[in-house]
């Protein structure tokens, strides 16, 4: 007893996160959630919000589709900096947690540089106006996904 400090979720929905804090009284200190310029999943992040629950950003350069998009491509180049450092960089700016996966050192460097510099008001209203809402979303969606491991 006493011996856990916090917990992590991932995924839960608002509804998901409203049932846990009700039921249980506890309030996880991050959920792990999808979000990328495609699918800001500002639904999840304002319910993070209002429980105070930190936000963690899984995929958050949409699985590489940043390095694709003109809008992104544009103000990295602006900006002398990655695709990826500029998807890395508004979530930062957004409050968001990031974790980006890569096995390559020069990447693994340019996903920590990203506090020497910023983005303006219109570039991340750029990048904002990429969401797609629900179409954008990559992975499944955890209120529909039936997949229980047995």
């Amino acid at each position: 007893e006493g011996r856990t400090r916090s917990v992590g979720v991932s995924n839960f929905q608002p509804d998901h996160l409203d049932t846990i804090v009700a039921k249980t009284g506890v309030v996880p200190a991050v959920n792990q959630v999808e979000v990328h310029p495609f699918f800001a999943n500002e639904a999840v992040r304002a319910a993070n919000k209002r429980h105070g629950v930190l936000t963690e950003a899984w995929s958050p350069i949409a699985q590489g589709k940043v390095n694709d998009n003109d809008v992104i491509v544009q103000l990295a180049a602006s900006a002398g900096r990655s695709p990826a450092q500029v998807a890395l960089r508004w979530h930062v700016q957004r409050g968001d947690i990031v974790f980006p996966k890569s096995m390559h050192r020069e990447r693994m460097e340019q996903n920590f540089d990203l506090f020497d510099w910023s983005l303006s008001e219109s570039e991340m209203a750029a990048i904002d106006a990429l969401d797609q809402g629900e179409p954008g979303r990559m992975g499944p969606n955890p209120d529909t996904f039936d997949w229980i491991p047995g």
